[in-house]
Order: C-alpha cells, then structure tokens, then sequence
C-alpha cells in the first residue's frame, strides 16, 4: 500500500508517533527485511532488495512510499539536493537500504542526514550483503521519547571562529559564510548538504562563486586526459574543499595542495563541517610555489 504523497512535510506540521507504535513498526519492518534476506541471502543488487522488500510491506499491509524525495531547508528556503528516502515507512519510519561489504560513517550520516532534514524521529540503516541479517540493521533516533527519556543528538557547541590571523577580505567573507551554516545545521550531516547551504549563503552575501570548477592537469607539458574538481572557486582566487569527515587528515590537505598547483592558486580553504566547532574544522592550505 504505497502512500500517494509526493514530498515529504518538513515544515513540522507532522504529529509524532509515540515511542511504543514507532518501535513496533520498526519490529515489523525489520522482520519483513528478515524474510527477504532469509529467501534471497546476500550478493544482490541494492535495487532488487528494495523491490523484494516493498513486495513484503504489502504483503504485510505496511503502508509505505518508495525513493521518498525530500528537500534541504535552509532559511526558509527549499534547496534542491537530490535526496531519496529509500523506503518511507507509514509517513513516520526512515529507512535507508544499502548491499555493500560493510557500513560506514558516511551511511550513518546519511540515515541522520535524513531524520533531521524530514523532522522524523527514528530510522533504520539496513544492509542486506551480510550472512545474517541481524548483524547489518543499525537503528538511529532523533529526539525519541524511550521509557520516559528523550534521545537526543548532541547538540552542536556554537563558539565564533577566530579570525585573527585573516588578512584578506575574502577569506573572512567565506569563513563567515561557512560559520553561519555551521551554526544553522551543525554537525553531523552529509557533505553534499554543507555544500547546498553554503552555495545559497555565499550568494546572500553576494559573493560570487563557481561549483565544480574543473582544473586541467598537466605534467612536464603534457596534458593529463582528465581533469580534478574543486568543490567551490570563490571570485576566481579562493577554492573551497567542504567535507564531513571525522576528522581532517593529512591526506585531505594535500589533495587540495595538489589543486592549488594544479589551478596556480595562492590559497584555498578545506572546510570540515562534522567539527563541534567550525574553527576546529578550517585549514587555510597556502601554495608554497606561489606565496
């Protein structure tokens, strides 16, 4: 009984299940995601999962909507990132399906992603490509109401970035730009919703930007077949890395080093949006063969 909805509400005018129904509709999902597993077993295609398992929801008369769009807001403003829940269970259950080796962060964040962009409060990460099926569901909630105690995410710690040690206009703008976001969203989401919000923030300041600025590769002369990205190229001189990422590597800094050779920039800014606080999350990142 798929639902006839088209895009999730996501301005709040939603009345939350209680604990006690939501869980049960966990238990129901789970145990119909059991019987598809235990009828197929591992090895397939996320899709052929998704579709044995909607076939078991109606079997079951569980009510449900499949690859549920569902917009990013952000200061009233709906943003189109793309995203897909896959299985939206009863208006109330998000449920992410994934058929690969081993979950990661990256899955997680995108199952909270979800919950906190679609004001749900609990969502299943289920992995089919395991040889029992209990050991890949990994259930998340947000601000649950469970035996009398709220579950709640932690909360992000807002403290201003210190922006001593900036010189340059721009970088200030930017870094503002990216603080605002920071202190809008917080932690914890997906890359790809960071990178949505501060595209529309730096174009409310009226700075001008460039997505996906492709950079040509070359070495001694030659010209490499393919070109790199840059996340974001702010008024042609300051490329942007935005990532969400426990925390930033050495390996995250030199990628964006290679870009600043590589487009002879003098400077760039790698962005980590997971930070508690944005200022534990910037890198100001200068080419030495330009400074």
């Amino acid at each position: 009984m798929p639902l006839s909805s088209a895009v999730l509400n996501v301005e709040g005018n939603y009345t939350l299940m209680n604990a006690s129904k939501l869980n049960a509709l966990s238990y129901r999902v789970i145990g119909a995601a059991i019987a598809v597993h235990r009828e197929l077993g591992p090895g397939l295609e996320e899709s052929d999962y998704e579709m044995a398992l909607s076939a078991e929801l109606t079997a079951s008369a569980i009510p449900f909507q499949s690859q549920q769009p569902i917009p990013v807001v952000y200061k009233g403003v709906h943003l189109e990132a793309g995203f897909r829940v896959d299985v939206f269970v009863d208006r109330a259950l998000v449920v992410e399906l994934k058929a690969v080796d081993s979950l990661h962060p990256v899955h997680e964040a995108q199952l909270l992603t979800y919950l906190r962009l679609s004001y749900r409060q609990l969502g299943l990460l289920i992995n089919f490509d395991v040889p029992v099926l209990k050991d890949g569901v990994l259930r998340r909630v947000m601000g649950l109401v469970e035996d009398g105690v709220q579950v709640v995410p932690a909360q992000p710690i807002v403290e201003p970035f210190s922006l001593e040690a900036v010189s340059d206009d721009l970088t200030f703008d930017v870094i503002q730009a990216a603080i605002e976001v920071h202190r809008h969203l917080g932690p914890g989401l997906l890359q790809s919703v960071y990178h949505e919000c501060l595209c529309y923030e730096l174009s409310l300041r009226r700075l001008p930007f460039q997505r996906k600025a492709c950079v040509p590769l070359r070495f001694r002369d030659v010209a490499l077949p393919k070109p790199v990205e840059i996340d974001v190229v702010v008024a042609g001189e300051l490329p942007l890395s935005i990532v969400s990422v426990a925390g930033i590597t050495p390996l995250l800094e030199a990628r964006l080093l290679g870009r600043l050779r590589n487009g002879c920039w003098r400077q760039g800014l790698l962005l980590n949006f997971s930070e508690k606080t944005l200022g534990a999350g910037v890198r100001r990142i200068v080419n030495p063969n330009l400074r």
